[in-house]
């Protein structure tokens, strides 16, 4: 199964890096570095958990689209693609 929104967030994603706007949150979030970047996807992450074991389904989907959005600028900022993961998933399904 392939979630085609995923990938179009990935290339927005990529063309505001590229675009290099700093009225972009993605732009700005990417230039301020991978410290930066790694430290909100964990953030992200721990909302997400506490969603889970406190907050209703729909915060846990909100907090679930964060920490997405967030994972792929981690990997673009590492120059690593969704399908990079994707591709390691279905070697695990084998």
């Amino acid at each position: 199964m392939s979630c085609h929104v995923l990938e179009k967030l990935e290339e927005v994603i990529r063309q505001r890096i590229r675009e290099g706007n700093p009225q972009s949150y993605t732009y700005r979030l990417y230039s301020s570095g991978l410290h930066n970047v790694a430290r909100k996807v964990g953030e992200e992450a721990v909302e997400a958990a506490v969603a889970a074991l406190a907050e209703g389904e729909e915060r846990l989907v909100q907090e679930a689209a964060d920490l997405l959005y967030h994972l792929l600028v981690l990997l673009a900022a590492k120059g690593l693609a969704l399908a990079d993961v994707c591709k390691e998933l279905e070697r695990r399904m084998k």
